[in-house]
């Protein structure tokens, strides 16, 4: 009786978000052209299939250029985790929510990883109520205590790129602005996040990594999935940076994301970002760099890493994973449930391809059947 009253609940809230589907009705992308779309007629068919056949919330529609694909090719892509129908689904088969907090509490993650030989930025402290202000004297013992002049300060339990600053010393005391631009950060979901905050390494990345952009910590999300034999296997990868001088790459705040090729760790040659529209880029529109001539450095030992992370944190058993690579190797920034889909499909094609649909079948997770 709880699961038939949990399934009519999700069903309302997934039809609940009718009024979203006309009006992400919007004109294709732009930037380099984009492949040619179908009538407006139909593509409002398009919307109508997706909400209410296959019962996803078509906002991804133009970023997957799903108006060039026929109908039968939509079903190769997966809806948002955080979309309602598919979250509790995920929820009830891969994610134990009684062990979330082991990632999202990025302090509580930190000592995990340490305790078992996961390489991750230091944590210098925590400040409590909030961002601290600049010359703040808990922030200033900190920073003093442990002979730095810069560090970066993130909401313990933040998501999203939400709510991160960074931390200077200059010739007046301790300087403190937020990552991105209050523009940027608008485009986020949620407020900024109160309660802790953890003051952590600034990460310097590899001089390959830099090519791609210099003013941001360029990462890659890789995404893998816990099998039933305790075998890791990876379900997808891409590059994420800023499109400027904004110092965090989140998709969700107008960064460029680029599919990698699992095997081999080289770039695509196409990065795509989506604010009110869908941009397709070949190169770096700050730095110029070719998408497609580089490689990500250490790309064995990312894909090592990530999977030494999902078997101790194997409670959950798919787990987006940002990592940097810093000149000495790859470095765990953090874990997360709920991996996004939006950018991993718009790059590197729908994530149910046949393999990954029977990964996902030995949890009793089908789609569109």
């Amino acid at each position: 009786m709880i699961d038939i009253l949990r399934s009519i609940h999700h069903y309302s809230s997934h039809f609940a978000q009718f009024p979203r589907l006309l009006r992400g009705i919007a004109p294709p992308c732009r930037g380099n052209g984009g492949p040619p779309g179908k009538s407006r007629f139909t593509i409002v068919l398009d919307h109508l299939y997706l909400f209410f056949v296959l019962k996803v919330i078509p906002v991804n529609y133009y970023l997957f250029q799903l108006q060039s694909k026929s109908r039968e090719d939509f079903k190769e892509y997966m809806d948002e985790p955080v979309a309602p129908l598919l979250k509790h689904r995920l929820y009830k088969r891969l994610w134990n929510d009684s062990y979330s907090s082991l990632v999202n509490d990025k302090h509580l993650f930190h000592c995990l990883c340490r305790y078992h030989g996961i390489a991750v930025p230091d944590i210098y402290g925590i400040c409590c109520g909030g961002p601290p202000a600049g010359n703040d004297p808990h922030l200033t013992k900190i920073m003093d205590e442990r002979g730095i002049d810069r560090a970066i300060l993130k909401p313990r339990h933040g998501v999203q790129g939400k709510g991160i600053y960074f931390a200077h010393r200059n010739g007046r005391g301790i300087e403190v602005r937020p990552a991105a631009p209050r523009k940027a950060s608008s485009r986020g979901a949620g407020s900024t996040p109160r309660g802790d905050f953890i003051v952590q390494e600034v990460i310097g990345q590899h001089p390959l990594m830099e090519i791609v952009n210099p003013f941001c910590l360029n990462t890659i999300r890789l995404i893998t999935l816990l099998t039933r034999d305790n075998e890791v296997e990876f379900l997808a990868a891409m590059l994420r940076t800023s499109s400027d001088r904004t110092a965090v790459d989140n998709f969700s705040l107008g960064g460029i994301v680029v599919g990698v090729d699992i095997d081999t760790g080289k770039l695509r040659d196409r990065g795509f970002q989506k604010t009110s529209q869908v941009a397709e880029f070949r190169r770096h529109p700050l730095t110029g760099a070719v998408f497609g001539d580089l490689e990500v450095p250490y790309w064995k030992e990312v894909k090592e890493t990530a999977a030494k992370a999902q078997k101790v944190f194997g409670e959950l058993k798919a787990i987006g994973w940002d990592l940097a690579v810093s000149p000495s190797g790859a470095v765990m920034i953090e874990g997360n449930i709920e991996w996004g889909t939006a950018g991993i499909q718009a790059t590197n094609g729908g994530l149910l391809t046949p393999r990954n649909r029977s990964l996902f079948a030995q949890y009793g997770l089908t789609f569109y059947e």
